[in-house]
């Protein structure tokens, strides 16, 4: 797993800067769900942190002071309780690429800075459910691996720079940089689309039923 934690010393394209739209009106499970930016929920509760270098500083200490199996095996751990389905995504995509160890190692690590960029803002990572899930996927093999990684990973470029930057530098350390990339696209788009799930159906309980009389009117 040597490498897993280091920097690269590459330089991203800034985040583009909100342009105040608000996000368009869903229902929770409306399928196009897959496209809204986080920053198009004007950072409700729930949806994905923005990341910067200091967790990304702090995971990789953990990493290089704990040892890279005692974290795998907690973050193991917190996947098998709060997001199997995550675990499930990147356990089989680790397999695809080839390398089941030394791939699983960077999606957990992915997976422990954008939970403590959720904990500190006081929140928790959504649990991605089967039907985001699936339709992301289902979206990447329309698209194919080409398209979608550019898509995905402009994407996340956009809305979080640096854990663009973390994706990019772990993958360009292996000679399956599509493959990898591929997986972590398929992860960020899938807890964005769960994130966009939840606020929406935050903000429908919270607004309640229609009152008769405006129901009528």
């Amino acid at each position: 797993m040597t490498g897993v934690n280091a920097r690269p010393g590459l330089t991203t394209r800034g985040a583009k800067a909100a342009d105040g739209t608000r996000a368009a009106a869903h229902t929770p499970d409306d399928p196009r769900l897959w496209r809204m930016k986080t920053t198009d929920l004007d950072a409700a509760p729930g949806a994905l942190p923005l990341i910067d270098l200091r967790l990304w500083d702090r995971v990789a200490r953990d990493f290089d002071d704990v040892g890279p199996d005692a974290c795998i095996s907690e973050i193991l751990e917190e996947l098998l309780a709060r997001n199997p389905h995550y675990l499930e995504m990147a356990l089989r995509r680790a397999r695809h690429v080839g390398d089941l160890e030394g791939m699983f190692a960077g999606f957990a690590m992915f997976y422990r800075i954008v939970s403590l960029g959720a904990c500190g803002r006081g929140g928790v990572l959504p649990r991605i459910t089967p039907k985001p899930r699936d339709a992301i996927a289902a979206l990447a093999g329309e698209c194919g691996d080409a398209q979608f990684v550019m898509l995905a990973t402009d994407t996340l470029r956009t809305e979080n720079p640096c854990l663009m930057q973390m994706a990019d530098g772990f993958a360009s350390r292996h000679d399956v940089y599509l493959g990898i990339m591929h997986a972590f696209a398929l992860l960020y788009k899938s807890l964005s689309a769960q994130a966009s799930i939840d606020v929406l159906r935050s903000r429908a309980k919270r607004s309640g039923p229609e009152p008769e009389g405006r129901a009528e009117a």
